[in-house]
């Protein structure tokens, strides 16, 4: 290698992958880095910034493996791939999906605070780009509708807009973008307008460049000004990739070697990595994991089903694999240096392989999920979508893990006792304290052949909200008094009143734990559930599982439900608009981002809703069923035809979101069979 690596070069790591002499080792993990990291690393290089130097491994068989510098590296590539260039096959290291396109606006008019150049990446999940100003957060609604409009112009796009070709989209916070490797490939800038006229879709418009089609941009591309900006931007992408090049170190392999010998400290690669982008435990551990095992790293990520990332996989297999060699103790997760120790122990990396290389583990996994999803349980209506189940595994991995390992242990019964591991896995998820110390405390009762059928009721309000059967929550928001406390603002309005349908929740809890509870404890348990009830936005992704399951069917293989690229809109139907402003009433604060208020929509449905369109307006039946609006809560809905400016409509904003948020409620438990869970005796 040269004494230093030049962009190019770099890039040619994954361009042409088969031929480079430098490669991504197994211990390396995906690519982490978010849009604005990759955009913000162009304008530095573009600026003339340093961005840090790389590390590689000593040379093997002809090949050096790039120890640090991966995020870079794969951002540096990113700028040089394009997507209209059918003559490449580009194969990167680690995004699997579409591959993302990073843009240049030639002549912004707005960009990042700390940023020279306006740099545009447009992805799966925003095929618009980000803000330009403000380039970590998602268009508003109206741009993204805009947007939409657009890229349906291509008969193409005919899918969920997470199916778009990246060929047909381009980012919309922008005035005159184009993709930066038509700069880097182009000499003259009649190169790169040819690539322009050649390759931009006809109906090719940004949110503030002034032109309405290609033709226009191309007219306003070759004008003096525009011509002279993107001479300009040519000259300073070809003096960067021309003049720019990197450090690197190189680490000889013996030092890796004797750096992985050691029990007591972690190794090379986790201490560099350190500086970058924070590896988490799971990823470190999958990661000495596949150096030691490359042969099963297929295996690992066959395992996950696509529910799980490989480093989820590995963490739990490993403390299966531990908590069966110790008398089915259970194995808090491993820290890095536990893991190198427990590689060394005999029996535990026999255990572990065998599991995982005689598909074991998958087996175990896929019925697990399985469970999970009532696919197959005829007790149970629909499917659970499967973003709920990958949101159960990610944020409650110390349930996942008992369920785990009781099937590892013991055979299911019948369909029966399918559902209630369901039930009560969902029930201690969503509405549960602290399920890490549940499963430490209550371990050994877990593992007990009958725990899925033994009731829940020793562990209400100590592990888990006092739930309440939704007939009573229904009963009680419907006196009058209640209304009124809401109305009236009063302090205690989201607690516990003792009247009426109060009283029996009273007694209710009372018989449930076999003990009398004074007013003030009830009503502690009272306003914790009740917030977790109309809170819980999960409840509603369960209750629309028919629409999310047939309409989101891409997103359902992606990973994150809390993460911004959601292809749903959580959709307020009395509108938020309608609450914010200056003298709006307190009651619209208190309900309106509660759960009765929320529906789950996709972008393509919300476009055509403005942002003050009244809840009457939803008059298509099919929309309403899509949407989880039941006959008793459209009732009121459909009277509400404007902003709301009197108490009597208030009442019928009160009942419409009250009425839905325990038809939300309602829905859990009836359909998972909650109240089977719960002993009427008592304790």
């Amino acid at each position: 290698m040269q004494a230093k690596i030049s962009l190019e070069e770099i890039a040619e790591w994954q361009i042409n992958a088969e031929q480079s002499e430098v490669e991504l080792p197994l211990v390396q993990r995906g690519f982490v880095w978010k849009p604005h990291q990759v955009e913000n690393l162009w304008d530095s290089l573009l600026r003339g910034y340093p961005i840090g130097s790389f590390l590689l491994s000593g040379k093997s068989n002809n090949k050096y493996f790039l120890m640090d510098g991966q995020q870079r590296a794969t951002s540096i590539f990113l700028g040089y791939y394009n997507p209209f260039d059918t003559n490449k096959i580009f194969k990167t290291w680690s995004i699997k999906e579409k591959l993302p396109v990073l843009w240049i606006d030639i002549q912004p008019d707005k960009k990042p605070q700390t940023s020279k150049y306006l740099l545009r990446l447009i992805t799966r999940s925003h095929p618009w780009g980000y803000k330009a100003e403000k380039n970590e957060e998602r268009l508003d609604i109206s741009d993204r509708r805009e947007a939409l409009e657009l890229f349906k112009k291509n008969p193409a796009n005919n899918g969920g807009y997470t199916t778009f070709d990246n060929t047909t989209v381009f980012p919309f916070d922008a005035c005159y973008p184009l993709p930066l490797a038509f700069f880097i490939a182009s000499e003259k800038i009649e190169e790169v307008i040819a690539m322009s006229e050649k390759y931009l879709p006809d109906y090719f418009r940004t949110k503030r460049g002034g032109f309405k089609d290609k033709e226009d941009f191309l007219d306003k591309l070759k004008s003096d000004v525009l011509s002279e900006k993107s001479k300009a931007i040519l000259e300073t992408v070809k003096k960067t990739i021309k003049e720019k090049s990197l450090n690197y170190d190189i680490v000889d392999e013996s030092v890796l070697k004797e750096e992985n010998e050691k029990d007591d400290d972690p190794t090379l690669f986790i201490r560099i990595n350190k500086a970058g982008t924070p590896l988490g435990n799971d990823d470190l551990i999958y990661a000495i994991y596949k150096a030691k095992f490359p042969e099963s790293k297929q295996l690992v990520e066959e395992i996950g089903c696509n529910f799980l990332e490989p480093t989820q996989v590995i963490s739990l297999a490993s403390r299966i694999a531990n908590s069966s060699l110790n008398d089915n103790s259970f194995t808090s997760r491993m820290k890095v240096i536990d893991f190198q120790r427990k590689l060394k122990q005999e029996g535990f990396i026999e255990k572990l392989n065998y599991q995982i290389d005689e598909n074991h583990f998958k087996d175990l996994f896929e019925k697990a999920i399985g469970i999970l999803s009532c696919k197959n349980n005829s007790l149970f209506e629909g499917e659970i979508p499967p973003v709920l189940i990958k949101n159960f595994i990610k944020h409650s991995q110390e349930l996942f893990y008992v369920l785990l390992y009781w099937l590892y242990k013991n055979e299911i019964k019948d369909i029966q006792t399918e559902l209630k591991i369901t039930a009560k896995l969902f029930l201690f998820s969503w509405f549960g304290k602290d399920n890490n110390k549940f499963v430490r405390d209550c371990w050994k009762e877990f593992l007990t052949c009958d725990f899925w059928e033994q009731a829940i009721n020793k562990h209400l309000w100590d592990r888990i909200h006092f739930i309440i059967p939704p007939d009573l929550l229904r009963h009680y928001y419907l006196q009058p008094e209640i209304e009124n406390s809401f109305l009236d603002k009063k302090e205690n309005r989201w607690g516990l009143w003792e009247i009426g349908t109060g009283r029996e929740i009273i007694q209710y809890f009372n018989k449930s734990k076999s003990q009398e509870f004074d007013f003030k404890t009830a009503n502690d348990y009272f306003w914790r559930v009740i917030d977790k009830v109309k809170s819980t936005k999960l409840l509603i992704l369960l209750a629309q599982r028919e629409h999310i399951n047939s309409t989101f069917t891409d997103y359902n293989q992606m990973n994150e439900i809390e993460d911004t690229n959601v292809p749903w809109d959580w959709d307020h139907i009395y509108p938020q608009n309608w609450v914010y402003w200056q003298k709006v009433d307190q009651i619209f604060k208190d309900w309106n981002n509660t759960n009765g208020n929320y529906r789950a929509i996709s972008l393509e449905q919300n476009r055509r809703r403005g942002d003050k369109q009244s809840p009457k307006d939803i008059s298509d039946e099919k929309e309403r069923e899509n949407s989880f609006i039941q006959p008793n809560d459209w009732h009121y809905w459909e009277q509400i035809d404007e902003r709301i400016n009197d108490k009597e409509k208030t009442v019928n904003y009160i009942r419409a979101i009250t009425t839905r948020m325990i038809n939300i409620y309602e829905k859990f438990w009836y359909d998972l069979k909650i109240g089977d869970l719960i002993n009427n005796q008592g304790i």
